[in-house]
């Protein structure tokens, strides 16, 4: 299925929040009701459209000279069927257009046995993206992190 990718409006916040709150496997609480709500103010954000249905959304920012994926969320009704990839592909667009060429995302590190984390990173291994540093972390709700990126042509 191809959606419309499209920067965020104002119209879109609740339909992207929906999304935010199907996907408690991936955002927890914090993240839902703290951290979240700000990034959107001030990273920039791309939303995927079907029809008039917001079905999925990408935020990115700017930090040690690469474009970094802030957050990436598709409704679970829409897993699967190629959107990820449109907003990881918007991102490598964005990446040209500020003449950047790495993109990077920070996830769930693969020695925390976690299903829906190892789904997230199997998908941005299959975008081309590599493993570039570990670390541990005192957030009992992510342990270990990894930083994955990828060089944009």
């Amino acid at each position: 299925m191809t959606s419309k990718i499209i920067p965020l409006a104002g119209e879109h916040i609740e339909q992207v929040f929906q999304i935010i709150e199907a996907l408690p496997d991936w955002f927890d609480i914090d993240a839902r009701t703290r951290a979240m709500p700000i990034d959107l103010q001030f990273q920039k954000v791309y939303v995927a459209v079907n029809g008039d249905e917001i079905v999925g959304f990408i935020t990115l920012y700017v930090a040690d000279g690469r474009v970094n994926i802030g957050w990436l969320g598709v409704h679970p009704d829409h897993h699967r069927m190629g959107i990820g990839r449109q907003l990881v592909n918007a991102a490598e667009v964005y990446c040209r257009q500020k003449g950047i060429d790495e993109l990077a995302v920070y996830t769930l590190g693969d020695s925390v046995d976690y299903e829906p984390y190892e789904s997230t990173r199997a998908f941005y291994l299959k975008q081309g993206f590599t493993v570039f540093q570990r670390s541990e972390t005192d957030n009992p709700g992510c342990p270990e992190e990894i930083k994955l990126k990828k060089y944009i042509s």
